[in-house]
């Protein structure tokens, strides 16, 4: 399996490639930033590969992959007024 990615100007594009010559086999996947969400876009991507391409696993795997977002471990929330 081959990965190639390519820059564009709202995100990126992803080109597999499955297989050798005549089974040769191509997929392109999008990741589209959206500037109000783009961390959760970027997780949604990964999360979309990771299902796709990833290695198979189930809740009793002894590893599993998780993409989870979470807040920066010096982010301080607003206060709630």
């Amino acid at each position: 399996m081959l990965f190639e990615i390519r820059r564009v100007k709202n995100g990126c594009i992803l080109k597999v490639t499955i297989g050798e010559n005549e089974t040769m086999e191509q997929d392109e996947v999008v990741y589209q930033e959206k500037y109000d969400e783009e961390v959760e876009c970027f997780a949604d991507f990964l999360r979309h590969l990771e299902e796709e391409y990833g290695p198979s696993n189930n809740r009793y795997s002894e590893k599993r992959i998780y993409i989870t977002v979470k807040p920066g471990d010096k982010f301080i929330p607003p206060s709630k007024k």
